[in-house]
């Protein structure tokens, strides 16, 4: 692997066990479902992490599988705001420090609140972003809860 990111650097500092897997960026697989396809993972094993905002100040990470599709107004119901979107490019990078494709729970540049489909616990490991485009972490999907303070969602 070439280059150490926000999320190995928090796994790293807080012991978590985990295992790298990266495939090709080049003409390679963005979307989660299409990573899942091209590694062999499961759909649901895959986990990925998106932002929202209410746009009253509040942003808001929802970490789930691959194939599920955000529930905005179940979304805005679980964090207490009128409705909720997804987060614009030009503030998705200064706010997590990571770009869109390669957002980690693990290592944001922000503290935000994280929320997790109930159905990621039910696996054993999960496969979730290292912290750039081709690179995912293997891991207890208890992580999430025990590390960062996730809460069902």
């Amino acid at each position: 692997m070439d280059k150490m990111t926000s999320a190995l650097e928090h796994l790293n500092r807080n012991a978590i066990q985990y295992k790298i897997h990266e495939y090709p960026t080049e003409n390679g697989p963005i979307a989660a479902v299409d990573v899942a396809s091209y590694m062999g993972f499961s759909v649901e094993r895959l986990i990925k992490t998106l932002v929202t905002t209410d746009h009253h100040g509040g942003y808001y990470v929802f970490c789930l599988p691959a194939a599920n599709r955000i529930d905005m107004k179940k979304a805005a119901q679980i964090v207490g705001a009128r409705n909720l979107t997804m987060l614009q490019p030009e503030v998705f990078e200064e706010l997590t420090g990571y770009v869109h494709g390669g957002c980690s729970p693990f290592g944001l540049k922000t503290e935000l609140p994280i929320y997790v489909e109930e159905e990621v616990f039910g696996n054993e490991t999960i496969y979730i972003s290292g912290g750039r485009i081709g690179l995912t972490v293997e891991l207890a999907p208890e992580t999430l809860a025990e590390y960062l303070g996730a809460q069902p969602g």
